[in-house]
């Protein structure tokens, strides 16, 4: 369940630019939970470092298919197409 609701809160975070470079903070909003966060592009990495309203941290990797990181110090790590899947079946 945990994995399955950060996966579809991470489908906006996924949607970054693939040039992205160190960006300002950005934010968004899902089932009621504010974000914020920011991108760095590190070779062909995107790493998305943020925090909700509440303070929980994560710290994404985007390489290809594959997210790896962590949310609220818990490892995390799911492909974008599961994260768009979940956002689907919302």
């Amino acid at each position: 369940m945990f994995k399955t609701i950060f996966a579809t809160a991470a489908v906006s975070l996924l949607a970054v630019p693939a040039a992205a470079q160190a960006s300002e903070a950005r934010q968004f909003s899902h089932e009621g939970v504010d974000y914020t966060y920011t991108t760095a592009q590190k070779g062909k990495v995107t790493v998305i470092n943020g925090h909700t309203k509440s303070g929980v941290p994560f710290r994404l990797f985007v390489k290809g298919e594959r997210v790896t990181g962590t949310y609220n110090s818990r490892p995390v790590s799911f492909t974008t197409s599961d994260a768009k899947n979940a956002l689907s079946n919302d």
